[in-house]
């Protein structure tokens, strides 16, 4: 069994400004805070699951004067613990981003996008998102105006065939018993993540 193991934290990779056009006020305010997969929020989501590409989280703002200070940051409130499989209550936060919009005539939206990191703190193509329970914050000028939780769980089994060896831990439940061929598979045989193996098949 390997121990000790822990999957790195967040990183936000880019942060992103963009408007749409609406009318021109004298003050500031947060429309609106959401999680998606894409940065215009064309596909909103509040779950993820650990084998997540990347996640968005946008923050819509009006702003009509100059100074306003907007901040996003990303809490943890409920981590895993892969030595002893199980969540536990935290409070961290993983990252958080400010910007200082120009005043626009237009809804701008700070997208807000958060990668997977190493536990050297590397980002890096293909490792999992640490499971868990989150919440993105946006605040206007210090003051805490709204949020978006969402969880990134644990995906099921796999859709099609499991190539014994691959690298399965971090992205599933250490143990965890899956169809061969793919999970609507009629077929008997069964694979097991285990740690240091990958999947061990029949």
């Amino acid at each position: 069994m390997l121990t000790g193991m822990r999957l790195g934290p967040l990183v936000v990779t880019s942060v992103l400004l963009l408007a749409a056009v609406v009318s021109c006020t004298s003050t500031a305010r947060v429309s609106d805070v959401y999680t998606a997969l894409d940065g215009t929020g064309a596909r909103k989501r509040n779950v993820f699951f650990t084998d997540t590409k990347e996640i968005h989280c946008v923050v819509e703002l009006g702003i009509g004067r100059k100074g306003a200070t907007v901040e996003a940051l990303v809490r943890e409130l409920q981590a895993y613990d892969f030595v002893s499989d199980k969540f536990f209550a935290t409070d961290r936060v993983l990252t958080n981003v400010e910007a200082a919009p120009t005043p626009s005539d237009g809804i701008q939206i700070v997208d807000v996008t958060i990668k997977p990191r190493g536990p050297d703190g590397v980002e890096t193509d293909g490792l999992p998102f640490p499971p868990g329970h989150f919440v993105c914050e946006a605040y206007l000028d210090g003051k805490l105006e709204q949020t978006a939780v969402f969880n990134i769980d644990f995906p099921d089994c796999p859709a099609s065939m499991i190539v014994p060896g691959t690298l399965c831990f971090g992205f599933y439940k250490q143990n965890l018993e899956c169809p061969r061929y793919g999970v609507s598979s009629r077929d008997t045989a069964k694979c097991h993540c285990t740690t240091l193996k990958g999947w061990g098949c029949d």
